[in-house]
């Protein structure tokens, strides 16, 4: 397979300081998985009334340009023999990174952009792109941490095979993780061995294809933010369901992803409602040739 063929990691960037920290995290990440990393920028006109002079909006793109090519020479620095691709867009950002979804891997943005409140812990671009991209998202929290050598993933106890297993076996496997897979049952529910029968068997199919793998598990009935909050502050990342069963249907994300997003202490990668469904699939690897 060429460098061309593979689905690569895209990184959304607009040189702010959680935009850097989400490339640095995603050239590591693109480097793992040998594929390319994809540099996106997207730039728009942000006011109401179009530009009178045509070299006025050249101006804004020029400005655009020069984020990108920051953020590119970046992770040129971090990773000279890696494919860095740069990508310039018009338009909204979010639009835009669930455009680039389509045809990549994972796309990997900060919690908030340049233009965000320092204050609120994740702004609405990397909210849209959880909800409607069509690949896995990592939204990249706060400042590093000592690792922690632990992946945390969400499993929906009405529906183990829809949850996001085979993403977190495969970034436990990428960093030599342990893997804590979490049965999240109906709260205070009295019976959990029917869940917990349909969780134990699809663990156990997933640990077949990933033999290096150590699982360890737990069936909980605790309300599902409390015991998530909890396994991620003993976690380097978090794989979770962009939304549960029992969601309200006109919310973008689902409870349990918002609280994440808005308050754990590590990456969190959202598995998006439209590809839950096929997540249970295993994911094949090409070795570098």
């Amino acid at each position: 397979m060429h460098a061309h063929d593979k689905r690569p990691v895209v990184v959304g960037y607009d040189g702010s300081k959680a935009s850097e920290q989400a490339l640095r995290w995603g050239v590591s990440e693109a480097r793992m998985r040998f594929v390319p990393l994809v540099v996106c920028h997207a730039w728009q006109w942000l006011y109401p009334m179009p530009p009178v002079y045509s070299d006025t909006l050249e101006a804004v793109r020029r400005i655009g340009q020069h984020v990108l090519h920051s953020g590119v020479s970046l992770a040129q620095g971090l990773a000279p023999r890696l494919e860095v691709v740069e990508r310039l867009e018009m338009g909204s950002p979010a639009v835009v990174l669930v455009g680039e979804s389509s045809a990549a891997e994972l796309v990997t943005v900060g919690p908030r952009g340049a233009g965000g409140f320092e204050e609120l812990p994740v702004g609405s671009v990397a909210m849209q792109v959880a909800a409607h991209s069509y690949c896995p998202v990592a939204v990249v929290m706060g400042p590093d941490r000592p690792a922690t050598g632990r992946v945390v993933v969400a499993v929906e106890g009405a529906s183990p095979e829809r949850s996001g297993l085979g993403v977190a076996f495969e970034e436990a496997k990428l960093r030599q993780a342990s893997l804590l897979a979490i049965c999240l049952c109906p709260e205070g529910m009295d019976d959990t061995r029917q869940p917990a029968t349909r969780f134990y068997s699809t663990i156990s199919i997933w640990e077949e294809k990933y033999p290096n793998v150590t699982v360890d598990t737990a069936v909980e009935t605790r309300p599902h933010t409390t015991v998530m909050h909890r396994a991620a502050d003993h976690a380097d990342l978090v794989v979770v369901n962009g939304r549960e069963q029992d969601d309200p249907v006109e919310l973008p994300l689902g409870m349990l992803s918002q609280s994440l997003l808005r308050g754990a202490p590590c990456t969190v990668i959202v598995i998006p409602e439209r590809m839950s469904a096929m997540s249970s699939r295993p994911v094949s690897r090409v070795p570098p040739g």
